[in-house]
């Protein structure tokens, strides 16, 4: 019985091509996106899940309130991690994590001296020093080396295998020698697997934490100096073992402390496959994903599915005007209503599942797209992940039930005595409702994301286009790595001045790309008296005002006499923040808090600038001056459409000093444009799943009007021969459908407005929801959907009379 609704439905399907192939086409469209979104999702929901027990590892997290502001960091205090294992015995293991060359900048390079004949080096995004707990907390295997004392010995080294295998090919790399940037010499004592899998601190590199931090006065500080804190607990353990207990901890360590600094602190447990997703907090290694993106991409994805299963129903209640005559027949010949449920709904699943197996050949096709449009390089295929197959197929089955029970309960609902006598008695009004309401569905969803696209792509222009306070083209940062640059590099500016196209120099240890640091200090305020408050501080060179082209509202620029942070730039914010015009704020007095009580005072103050994501408010900001021998990148001002000729003339100039180190710049307004990749993400996936949704609800329609048409045809042919125009009849014909639009209109309006509002409220620099917006997006749904009405409605209209009253 089951095999011969089978071959039915596998006879019924041809019979009817073009209905077959429009729900062939939307439903593969609405499967495979759907399921690329469901791969794009679980990617995002899978960080660092390959830890094992992962539920039992934590990032500790500062959260201080300094004079009544909060401030939370990614990090904490050195001392930290292990005293909380000390504490509490919940806690079993802590690990310390610093970035190769600074705390947030974990790229550097990798020498090798092979036989003397010669330098090998490698590039690594991923270092960072770590001690030797780090493999009891990450229980991390070593397939070269003992993970019990690999991070013990100061100048050791363990190396990810593909890193191991550029820098000395096969074999063992255990015992071999590397030199580090600094010209440190360590030896490698393990090697392990790549990681493939998602995590919110990917490393490919470990050097032991102890080659570079050993005093004990730095590893006792409970203030500043922080390094990223994992700790592993036993199951049993839980965060609110440490906070509802937190109290006597902060007052036997840290109270002192922070008496000085007028601040309390406490510590914050983040479950580390949650890091990914969750807030960006202080000094955060590297960007994290966007939780609102996964449930934005999610509510995309069940939309195209929702369009696709109404797109499924209305062509479905389209065709059984056709296929009403055979109901008839086969209710007369004695079959039950629920052998026709079977039918109808055997014949949906069946198109289901041909749509999902389409898929799969579409999904390989078009996953390097759908790739290059999250920005992201994610790997996937079918052969590797089986187990995706059952999803697919399992999505298909689903869409299929769904898609189909409806039209099989109505189909199967059609009396023998009025469907073989007229297609037009098989029609229920309440039908028509349902009909109604799918295509008012269909078309908000189309306008909601129509408007949610224009939303987006107005906040990126608004950003891109924002006044930072400073001139962001044209500038280049190269990196300083080579002592051999680094010691002469007051003469290298000035010989990179002398190049043709160069507008100016200087230098700075910040960038958008490694982040700003942020300081505590003193401030005096207009009264005299001394504050604590924290401020974003940066390490420049001279010449950086006029090399950033920021507008200096009051004083002068920093000078040598200024080195070691004695003379300091402030920005607007920060003189207001201290009750000062930018006039006034000069000459006012800064000091560091704790054993520093040595003054800085004010020489200028700038115009705000924004260099960091546009989700971050305005901030304070301090400029200080120190030596040139001590900065991580020189920026260069270049002439307008002169980049490609000054960078090759700066790259020969650095291989003329001899730097072992090859020449790397990037441009800092592509590290400012980087900080939108969330938002550009989103944007891509709104535009692509807009079109779709668009298309797919054009289907619909399509196959409603053919519905319509069909249903009308005797009344459009009695309309005509009483001498009615073919504009009155067009109208006849769409204005249930305009209805049905401005309903679907109204709302998508409110929804957008809703959805669009709440996602810009995120930001700090943000436009506003824009009405014309609105009109825009209706404008273009109501011309796609008169061009889609338009097709059967004129075919309609210019049959002859008498060829549809004869019928």
């Amino acid at each position: 019985m089951k095999l011969t609704l089978f071959r039915i439905a596998f006879r019924n399907l041809p019979k009817n091509r073009i209905y077959t192939f429009i729900n062939l086409i939307g439903l593969t469209l609405g499967i495979s996106f759907a399921f690329l979104i469901y791969i794009y999702v679980k990617h995002q929901l899978s960080y660092d899940n390959y830890i094992p027990q992962a539920e039992n590892v934590y990032r500790i997290s500062a959260d201080y309130t300094i004079s009544g502001r909060q401030h939370i960091y990614a990090n904490a205090p050195r001392p930290l991690g292990a005293t909380l294992v000390e504490e509490y015995p919940g806690i079993e293991y802590s690990v310390k994590m610093f970035g190769y060359n600074g705390l947030r900048r974990h790229k550097g390079l990798l020498w090798y001296n092979h036989n003397n004949s010669g330098d090998k080096y490698t590039h690594s995004n991923k270092a960072f020093l770590a001690d030797t707990s780090f493999f009891e907390v990450f229980q991390l295997p070593l397939i070269e080396g003992d993970p019990r004392t690999a991070l013990k010995a100061p100048g050791s080294i363990v190396l990810a295998k593909s890193v191991a295998q550029n820098l000395f090919g096969e074999g063992s790399a255990i015992g071999k020698q590397i030199r580090l940037e600094d010209n440190a010499d360590v030896e490698v004592t393990g090697v392990f697997e790549d990681i493939t899998t998602p995590t919110h601190i990917p490393f490919d590199v470990l050097i032991s934490y102890q080659t570079y931090f050993d005093t004990q006065e730095t590893e006792q500080r409970w203030y500043g100096a922080h390094v990223y804190t994992y700790v592993r607990t036993n199951p049993a353990f839980k965060p609110s073992d440490v906070n509802d207990n937190w109290q006597p901890f902060f007052e036997k360590y840290m109270k002192e402390t922070f008496e000085r600094l007028n601040g309390t602190a406490e510590i914050i447990f983040q479950p580390v496959t949650s890091l990914y997703l969750s807030q960006e907090y202080i000094w955060e290694p590297y960007p994290h994903g966007s939780k609102q993106n996964v449930y934005i991409f999610s509510i995309v994805g069940v939309f195209l599915l929702i369009v696709a299963c109404f797109n499924y129903t209305n062509l479905s209640l389209s065709l059984s005007l056709i296929r009403s005559k055979e109901v008839g027949v086969r209710k007369s010949l004695g079959a039950s209503k629920s052998s026709i449920r079977r039918q109808f709904l055997v014949e949906s699943i069946l198109t289901s599942l041909l749509a999902s197996i389409l898929s799969i050949s579409f999904i390989s096709v078009i996953f390097p797209t759908f790739n290059y449009l999250i920005q992201q390089n994610l790997l996937f295929n079918f052969i590797d992940f089986p187990l995706e197959l059952i999803v697919l197929f399992a999505l298909g089955l689903l869409i299929g039930i769904i898609s189909g029970i409806y039209p099989a309960f109505y189909i199967s609902s059609f009396r023998v005595s009025t469907v073989l006598k007229s297609i037009k008695s098989v029609t229920p009004k309440q039908n028509v409702s349902i009909r109604k309401v799918l295509v008012i569905l269909q078309q908000a969803i189309s306008i909601v994301l129509i408007i949610c696209t224009f939303v987006v792509i107005d906040q990126l222009n608004f950003v891109r286009d924002m006044d930072t306070g400073f001139e962001k083209n044209d500038l280049v940062l190269i990196n300083i790595r080579d002592t051999i640059i680094g010691n002469q590099l007051t003469v290298f500016e000035q010989d990179l001045r002398n190049i043709s196209g160069v507008v100016n120099v200087s230098s700075t240890n910040d960038t958008p790309e490694s982040g700003i640091n942020e300081f505590s200090y003193e401030l005096e305020n207009i009264d005299g008296e001394f504050t604590l408050s924290s401020s974003q501080s940066m390490d420049v060179g001279l010449n950086f005002i006029e090399t950033m082209q920021m507008k200096l509202l009051a004083g002068r620029v920093l000078t040598e006499s200024d080195d070691e942070y004695r003379g300091l730039i402030i920005n607007r914010f920060l003189a207001e923040k201290m009750g000062y015009t930018p006039e006034k704020a000069i000459g006012a007095r800064l000091r560091f808090p704790g054993g520093d009580d040595q003054e800085r005072k004010v020489v200028g103050v700038i115009e705000n600038i924004i260099i960091g994501s546009a989700t971050v408010p305005q901030q304070s900001l301090t400029l200080g001056y120190l030596q040139e021998q001590r900065m991580a990148f020189l920026i260069v001002r270049l002439e307008e459409g002169k980049q490609r000729e000054v960078l090759a003339s700066a790259q020969q100039l650095w291989e003329k000093y001899g730097s072992s180190f090859p020449f790397s710049y990037s441009f800092l307004d592509d590290q400012l444009d980087a900080l939108l990749g969330k938002e550009d993400r989103l944007y891509n996936l709104l535009v692509f799943g807009s079109l779709l949704i668009i298309f797919i609800s054009c289907l619909g329609i399509f196959g409603l009007v053919s519905y319509t048409a069909l249903q009308r045809t005797k009344e459009i042919g009695i309309r005509k021969v009483l001498g009615a125009k073919s504009l009155t009849l067009y109208y006849v014909v769409i204005r249930d459908f305009l209805s049905s639009f401005f309903i679907a209109f109204l709302l998508a309006t409110g929804l957008a407005w809703l959805i669009g509002s709440g996602w810009l409220d995120n930001f700090a620099y943000r436009t506003y929801f824009e009405w014309n917006n609105v009109l825009i997006a209706g404008i273009i749904s109501i011309i796609i959907t008169l061009f889609t009405l338009s097709y059967h409605t004129l075919q309609v209209i210019q049959t002859n009379p008498v060829d549809s009253l004869k019928e």
